[in-house]
């Protein structure tokens, strides 16, 4: 779902905790795996006769479970951050306190106390003075 959609419908701060939590969620999955991973190492291990292969495989999906669970959790937690540094009115200083005029992907804001326009983004430089 877009964020100019969500942040809309629930409002800044509401939006920026969901990714939050879902970003930890995927972390948790990240940790989760690895010890999975460490797990079947230990306790079945390769000495096992006949079952060489099928270990292999399970540890090759579970890695590929870790790895994807990571870059998950790492783009999710990157992308709330980046648009929470540009939540903070230029003009009043109000954080959060904003109503998504347009729905598009820049994500066009208006402050709330003061009605003064920017974009959210996600770096620095792509922020509108309008």
């Amino acid at each position: 779902m877009e964020p100019a959609h969500s942040i809309a419908r629930l409002g800044f701060r509401r939006w920026y905790e969901r990714p939050l939590f879902e970003s930890f969620a995927w972390l948790t999955t990240y940790i989760l795996s690895g010890v999975v991973f460490a797990a079947i190492i230990e306790f079945v291990g390769f000495s096992t006769p006949g079952y060489t292969l099928l270990t292999l495989t399970v540890l090759y999906f579970v890695g590929l479970t870790g790895l994807t669970a990571w870059r998950t959790f790492w783009s999710q937690l990157t992308r709330a951050q980046e648009y929470s540094t540009s939540a903070k009115c230029m003009k009043c200083g109000a954080y959060g306190l904003l109503d998504v005029t347009d729905e598009s992907s820049a994500v066009p804001v208006r402050c709330r106390k003061c009605r003064y326009e920017w974009r959210l983004s996600t770096t620095d430089d792509d922020r509108d003075d309008a």
